[in-house]
């Protein structure tokens, strides 16, 4: 590409900074208005960081550090929770301006910076805390980092720099994983990359990343690996191993995460970019290495069993370079399609903002219930439950399901009363289930069952077992005008003494019957 006069540079930063800045406004201004609750797993990291360690159960240590850092300062509100999240990815996205001005021009890095600010999937974890989010700046880093030494700028402080993130982002998600694979690539297909790495510096860059990693390890080796563990047993390699229509619904869930437009744009892009010159096609092939490796793995996965949308969240970084890039090329009409993009995911922000902030009724009547229902009712439902417990005089509380503990927990955080979460398995699954029942928390429990399913199973784990009603807490409406809600039945039991094991789970479900919870009434006259 041409290159840029300095004040056409610093006009395009200027632009970018203007619009990061205004996105980062507007989105903590939403988080210090959002109606929303906590969903489970922002209420787990939260319980994370009020006990720093190096590792947890499920991942790495650096989304509990962030919210600990936040709430010691801010408190424990539900916008200090979440407050982080958009600081993170602005960062990211200025990191990918610079990325984009390193290896093509600042008109790239500014449309690169916009698309991946106004990507779909950024919208919605601008809004929330999540490890994805704690892990962008840290690889939108890795690959500046990575891009410099290999360019011969910086040299030792890129070096170390690139440790640094790599090492981060470890500790944020495993998925940084990835990174290394696309390090791998780039290593063998550009020769600059091999000068750069297969050198002191390459070596100073791996010991560093070694060292802030390193003491995650040694706490999973102390820990049994858990969350090494955990991590494989997601991707649910068990049983059937072949879905092909799982492939659809990946590159369609990757619509809504990259958004319509930009995926087209890439998968158009790949074909396109034979045309360029070969400086340039060497600089896409560069970023490349760092997207199709992530989609490829995720799409066998997602073949093979299942994938999760934001597990390939990883890959659009390096593509918003490449889609702003070729898009330029490809003016006018690319540059007309690179706004047309902007302005549907500028429209999906407006949705995603207004939609939580309208009156419960109205979202009902749009139908939208059922994807906001993980993110409401849980202090509710923490009152009703914790008032019923001083009501009947409970020693504690049990819950069948981890979200519903995380839920009461965050809620619930001033309480005294011991709250447990059965121990389905036998063995601690989760951290939830980290404090056992026994004696003397187990005199008059009131248990707290989601699960019809699970209810005989801890029945049988008890002495006495008596039903005492429910707790209904109303969510909205399905598209259906069946109502949502959040329905626990309550039990009082007494003497926790299971002696069933896995051999006798049929047994276990004898009478299951009397458990379950009654059905969805009729839809309603319209």
């Amino acid at each position: 590409m041409a290159g840029l006069s300095r004040e056409s540079e610093s006009t395009y930063w200027r632009a970018t900074a203007f619009g990061l800045g205004l996105l980062l406004v507007l989105r903590v201004g939403f988080l210090l208005v959002s109606p929303l609750n906590l969903y489970a797993d922002e209420a787990q990291y939260w319980r994370w960081g009020e006990t720093l360690a190096w590792g947890y159960y499920s991942k790495p240590p650096m989304i509990a550090w962030v919210i600990h850092g936040v709430t010691t300062l801010l408190g424990n509100a539900e916008w200090a929770v979440r407050l982080a999240a958009p600081f993170l990815h602005t960062a990211g996205a200025v990191i990918l301006f610079f990325l984009g001005r390193a290896i093509y021009d600042a008109r790239t890095g500014m449309y690169a910076a916009f698309l991946y600010a106004l990507m779909p999937a950024v919208i919605l974890s601008s809004a929330v805390i999540s490890t994805d989010g704690v892990l962008m700046p840290f690889w939108c880093g890795s690959l500046y980092a990575l891009w410099r030494l290999r360019s011969g700028e910086g040299r030792w402080a890129s070096a170390v720099g690139l440790g640094a993130a790599v090492g981060a982002g470890f500790l944020s998600k495993y998925a940084m994983l990835y990174f290394l694979i696309g390090i791998g690539l780039t290593l063998a297909f550009d020769r600059d990359t091999r000068r750069a790495l297969l050198s002191w510096r390459g070596l100073v860059a791996l010991l560093v990343a070694c060292t802030i990693f390193a003491p995650h390890m040694a706490w999973n080796a102390a820990n049994d690996f858990k969350t090494v563990s955990h991590t494989v047993d997601n991707a649910n390699l068990g049983g059937d191993l072949f879905h092909p229509d799982h492939a659809l619904t990946f590159l369609a869930d990757q619509m809504g995460v990259f958004g319509p437009i930009s995926l087209i744009a890439f998968v158009i892009g790949l074909f396109a970019m034979r045309k360029a010159s070969d400086a340039l096609k060497a600089r896409d092939r560069w970023l490349l290495c760092f997207v199709i490796p992530v989609l490829v793995i995720i799409l066998v996965q997602a073949v093979m069993s299942r994938a999760n949308a934001n597990w390939a969240a990883t890959a659009w970084p390096a593509a918003s370079v490449l889609v702003a890039a070729w898009l330029i090329r490809m003016a006018p009409a690319g540059v007309r399609w690179l706004w047309a993009s902007l302005a549907l995911h500028v429209a999906l922000s407006v949705l995603f903002v207004t939609v939580p902030l309208v009156p419960a009724a109205a979202a009902s009547q749009a139908g939208f219930d059922n994807e906001l229902k993980r993110t409401r009712g849980w202090d509710t439902a923490a009152d009703a439950v914790f008032a019923k417990a001083a009501e009947i005089g409970a020693t504690s509380v049990l819950v069948d399901e981890r979200e519903v503990w995380h839920g009461l927990d965050y809620y619930a955080r001033d309480r005294t009363l011991p709250l447990i979460s059965w121990r389905r398995y036998g063995v601690p699954k989760s951290f939830s289930e980290a404090v056992p029942m026994a004696p003397p928390i187990d005199e008059k429990v009131l248990v707290v069952s989601l699960h019809a399913e699970m209810r005989p199973m801890m029945r049988s784990d008890f002495k006495t077992f008596e039903d005492i009603g429910e707790i209904t807490i109303p969510l909205g409406e399905r598209r259906n005008g069946c109502p949502l809600a959040r329905r626990f039945h309550l039990y009082i039991a007494s003497g926790f003494a299971p002696e069933l094991h896995d051999d006798a789970w049929e047994a276990r479900h004898e009478g299951l019957a009397e458990f379950k919870a009654p059905p969805c009434p009729a839809p309603k006259a319209q």
